[in-house]
């Protein structure tokens, strides 16, 4: 019972964390307009960027 406080503050504790998720459209989006002008598919200021949708194809868990 000595330890029931530091058991309750760790279970509590990953919910008072302030992480953010990772800004996955930045980069995607990056990626993609250097895709498409090295492949001269299109002009990458001719893209509706507003019309564009990303999706996440995979995901994997690291250690």
């Amino acid at each position: 019972m000595k330890n029931l406080p530091l058991i309750v503050l760790l279970a509590i504790f990953p919910t008072l964390s302030f992480a953010k998720a990772p800004d996955c459209h930045n980069w995607p989006m990056n990626i993609t307009k250097g895709w498409l002008k090295n492949a001269n598919i299109t002009d990458i200021y001719n893209l509706d960027e507003s019309r564009t949708k990303i999706t996440l194809l995979a995901s994997e868990k690291k250690k």
